[in-house]
This record gives C-alpha cells, structure tokens and sequence, in this order.
C-alpha cells in the first residue's frame, strides 16, 4: 500500500511529518512540484534504505524517551532519539525497556507501572514501594499477604480508623492464622505513614504488585477474595492453583530465586525473562543465582543453583526435563523445578554431604537455551552449622 504525502516544504519537516505518525512500515511516494526525485532520494539516503520503527522506553529511572530503532541486525542495536542523538544498546536491555510506540505495556511489568495513564515503569518509585513493603513481608512471612494487608491498612487509616487494638489484630487474622508479632507490626505501620504521597498512592493502587493480574488467574485486581475464602474454608482448587501459580519475589541475598517448601517438596521458581548482566568470566549473562550455597527453609538442606544464558545465540534447546530427584518445568518464561527432599543418592566425593538432587553439571532448560545448574545436599552430620 502507497501512502502520498504531498508536500513543499524542506526535508527536515518531511523526516518531521514522518515521524508524528504516518505508519513506519508504509511505502512512501513524496511528491513536490519542484523536485519530487530530491525528496524521495533524501529519504531513501537518510533511513537506510528502509523505514525504521518508532519505539518509546517504558522501563526506567526516566522512562519516555522515544526512539527509532535504526539498526537490530546485531546487538548492540542502534537507535536515535527524535532529536537526531544516536546511541547502542544491547538487544536484551531494548526488548525490556523499549515497546512499539503505542504498543500497550507488557503483560508481565503490569503489576510494577507507578503511571498508569503513560504505562510507564519508573524503577525509582518502585524502589521505594517495595523498600515500605519488606517489613510486611517479613512479618507476614508472605509477600502477597503484606501487599494486601498494607493497602487495607492505609485504606482504613485515610478513613479515619485508629488501626490499633481489635482493629488491628482483624485486620492480621484475615490475611494469616499464624503468629504476628503486633508491637513489630504497629512500628512498621507508623513507619509506613512517613513515605511520601506518591508512595502511599501506589500502594493503594489495587493494580500496584499484584502479580495475579499479570498471570491472568483472578479477573478482579485484588487478593483479599482469596485470603478471605481461605480463612473461612472454602478456598476451591482451581483457585488454589492460581493462587499457587502466582509469581514470586526472590528472597534477600539471591538474584531471581525464589524458594517455597511444603512437607518434603521444594519448589524452585524463576523467571528467565530476567538478567543480572555479564558474569565474571564475561561470556556469559546471569540470570539467576543462589549466589552460593544457601539453606533451604526450615530444612537442614543446602542449595547452589545458578542460571545463565551465553551471549551468542544459539539454536540448541533443551530435551530434557527430569534430572536426579529434579523435575523440571517451564510456562511462558517461568521455570519451575520441584526436588523431593526425603531422597537421598548417597554421600558426595567429599564424604561430608548426601547428594539429595543434582543436575549433575550445567544442563539445558528444557524448550530453552539457557543452561541451569543445582545441587542439593546435606551435611552428613545435621548437627553442624
């Protein structure tokens, strides 16, 4: 399809009509009383040949910056602001931070936009609410019951109600039945009360972190149905499983590992859509990391795992999805792998651990190209430390 633009003005308000919104990928036909071929041979020279596309980054500390991505051949792409400043960028940073100009955002950076009319994700803001909400985790010992529990409270506190006394120990009993520390809580809650309006607002907002909206599992932008169906019993399977399904955040001192045991089942998740950049030897990137051997849960357990991805692209994928005692599983880019801790292969070289599970080096995720590699163990002796 040919789009005519018919004007005869000079070339820099052509390149400026061009990138106000005429479609990037249409065929032009620029005509001029004067010299039609000029024009025409001035686009051609200026875009390469082909009509780039227009993109605008939505993930950042300043996120807004509207770009054409001249050139993808290879990473490092480059592009150029409107304002004619051209820079590279690896191609992993632009597919996280840049969409198609008038794109919706992504799907899975839904529950971390803090402008929900622009779509935009600024990582500073979000900083800070999840710096106010790790207290809540911490008590509660469950990420999505704080989230929630903090949006009821501020909610009741900006409606007046002191959320102290009965008040406040309802509130705690209908996000979990077990022990909460209240004195700890109500220290956390003044705090709470010092972070600033912009803050506050986004922890209010029922959309802000709520992960299940991004997984598509629950229609209403809220948790509260779900813990409140809980308490009471009546919490149906299929609702269980979404709530089970949910995304997790990594814990302290890991990068994009998170860790959940329930009996003798762990289970692992992490998001392989993630990166933490180059590791040390610089051949490869990292995307997840246990950074070290860490202990499992409220289990005599260790745990090393680590995730990467190499830099040049390969077309290998991997076929596997059982290893010893690891069973693997992969939806969209969330990896999952349950380990059975009451098996045991017997005692390592060293002697002084039992080889619970082990993906006996780096093996290939399966369906994917990044490489995974984890031990479990324990000490022969649980007594020590």
């Amino acid at each position: 399809m040919f789009t005519a633009l018919i004007v005869n003005q000079k070339a820099a308000t052509i390149r400026e009509r061009l990138l106000m919104g005429l479609s990037p990928r249409s065929h032009f036909i620029i005509l001029d009383e004067a010299s039609p071929l000029v024009y025409i041979a001035f686009v051609f020279l200026e875009r390469g040949y082909t009509m780039t596309m227009l993109y605008e980054q939505f993930l950042g500390s300043a996120p807004g910056i509207r770009v054409e991505l001249v050139d993808d051949s290879k990473s490092p792409y480059r592009v150029r602001t409107l304002d004619g400043f051209e820079f590279l960028i690896s191609a992993e940073d632009f597919r996280r931070f840049y969409k198609e100009a008038g794109n919706a955002t992504p799907d899975v950076w839904r529950p971390f936009i803090t402008d929900r009319n622009k779509g935009w994700v600024e990582t500073n803001k979000m900083a800070k609410v999840m710096e106010a909400l790790q207290p809540f985790e911490k008590l509660f010992q469950n990420f999505p019951r704080g989230r929630a529990f903090v949006r009821d409270a501020l909610a009741l506190a900006q409606s007046g109600a002191d959320v102290r006394g009965d008040v406040l120990k309802s509130l705690v009993e209908k996000y979990t039945r077990a022990s909460v520390d209240l004195e700890s809580l109500k220290k956390a809650l003044d705090k709470l009360q010092e972070v600033d309006t912009e803050t506050k607002e986004l922890l209010l907002d029922e959309s802000c972190l709520n992960f299940s909206i991004a997984m598509g599992h629950i229609e209403k932008p809220l948790m509260r149905p779900v813990q409140e169906a809980e308490a009471a019993g009546t919490l149906r399977p299929e609702t269980q499983t979404a709530r089970n399904n949910q995304p997790r955040l990594s814990r302290a001192g890991m990068k994009n590992v998170d860790m959940k045991v329930e009996g003798d089942l762990l289970t692992i998740t992490i998001d392989l859509s993630k990166d933490f950049g180059p590791s040390k030897s610089g051949k490869t990137i990292i995307v997840a990391s246990t950074e070290g051997n860490k202990s499992v849960p409220g289990k005599e357990h260790k745990i090393g795992l680590n995730v990467y991805k190499h830099l040049e692209a390969t077309s290998q994928r991997g076929k596997r999805k059982s290893f010893k005692n690891v069973e693997m599983d992969v939806a969209d880019s969330i990896l999952t792998m349950v380990i059975d801790l009451s098996k045991e292969f017997g005692p390592s070289k060293s002697g002084k651990t039992v080889i619970v599970a082990s993906t006996e080096g780096n093996q290939l995720v399966y369906g994917r190209t990044e490489r995974v590699g984890l031990n479990v163990y324990r000490k022969i002796d649980a007594g020590v430390a």
